[in-house]
């Protein structure tokens, strides 16, 4: 009976979304922070080195996957690093993640996800009407999502 228990105990441990302590980020936790504005995203400088933080837009897709973008045709130092070194930081609100950024090249995907920025974004909206490129850049998801 007592070994029934902890076993018990033991597959609910596993089974429970991953505290502050570390742990795959669920789809949950990102629903908390999905309305936020902004995501503060470290990268590692690829002449440097070192840390490199930008605060930017994302939008959480309805399958809960976390999606950035870069403007300026992907010329931008943070979309550059990331693609020498995938592995960055981000902070939105109080949920702390690391996370493997992933460009995406394929044109399907990349309009849908710039149509989410366009629902989540007045600015996006208002300025693609004007053919800016505010909301229309190059996206990036961020996978393999691990609380700090």
């Amino acid at each position: 009976m007592m070994r029934a228990l902890r076993l018990i105990l033991l597959a609910a441990l596993l089974a429970a979304p991953a505290a502050a302590g570390g742990g795959p980020v669920y789809e949950a936790q990102l629903r908390t922070v999905a309305e936020a504005s902004t995501v503060t995203l470290t990268t590692i400088g690829r002449k440097s080195g070192e840390p490199r933080t930008v605060t930017i837009w994302f939008v959480v897709d309805a399958q809960g996957r976390l999606y950035v973008q870069s403007g300026s045709g992907g010329t931008t130092d943070w979309y550059q690093n990331l693609r020498q070194t995938p592995a960055v930081s981000l902070l939105i609100g109080e949920l702390e993640m690391t996370a493997r950024a992933e460009p995406i090249d394929d044109a399907a995907e990349t309009a849908r996800i710039h149509d989410l920025y366009r629902q989540k974004y007045l600015r996006a909206r208002i300025t693609g009407w004007f053919g800016g490129e505010v909301g229309h850049g190059r996206v990036v998801a961020l996978t393999d999502l691990q609380a700090k």
